[in-house]
């Protein structure tokens, strides 16, 4: 083994972090999979407040990074505490009556999510489709987050394929569904 210097290991370290694949991260894997999360989280500040351009890059304000990590805070100490949604899932948000476009507030609300670990990341991969209901929420925002049903045949056939012994990533493969479905399924079988 050879002897780095101590900030080589640091960057060797974000380099690892950085091309894990998002449902690889600690924070995610650590949370039991379950079929529906409902989490609340108070409402993020507006987008005008939330990032600011540097030439092409889009930066966060120190609000937003305050605001997200109380959001990840909020999430993390509720009692008991969330699972995640294993593979794609959609996603309502209740949230209070406010000025402006409902859809500038649910991206920073699937951000919270995926930091905390309720879902592997906020993107098209992960999240299906995000349903904004404004004005049904007074102060917080509400999330419900469903797993993506998978049909009773498919159901079946993962039980049985998962009893002869095949992995996830096989299962996944021959039924052309998603692993995080797979293993949602799985999960429902040990309890």
């Amino acid at each position: 083994m050879t002897d780095q210097s101590p900030s080589a290991q640091r960057r060797a370290k974000r380099t690892e972090a950085q091309n894990k694949r998002p449902e690889q991260r600690p924070v995610y894997r650590r949370r039991p999979i379950v079929r529906q999360i409902e989490i609340r989280i108070p409402l993020p500040p507006k987008t005008t407040k939330s990032f600011f351009r540097v030439g092409d890059t889009r930066v966060s304000t120190p609000a937003y990074k305050s605001w997200l990590q109380g959001a990840v805070l909020a999430i993390s100490s509720t009692v008991p505490a969330p699972g995640r949604i294993a593979g794609i899932c959609d996603v309502d948000i209740y949230m209070p009556t406010f000025t402006g476009k409902p859809e500038n507030r649910t991206a920073p609300c699937l951000d919270a999510a995926a930091q905390a670990g309720i879902i592997a990341a906020a993107t098209e991969q992960f999240v299906r489709e995000v349903r904004p209901h404004p004005g049904t929420e007074t102060t917080d925002i509400r999330m419900v987050l469903t797993a993506i049903p998978v049909e009773d045949q498919d159901a079946a056939e993962i039980e049985l394929r998962h009893r002869e012994g095949h992995s996830p990533k096989l299962i996944s493969a021959a039924l052309g569904i998603s692993i995080g479905q797979v293993e949602t399924i799985i999960a429902g079988l040990k309890r």
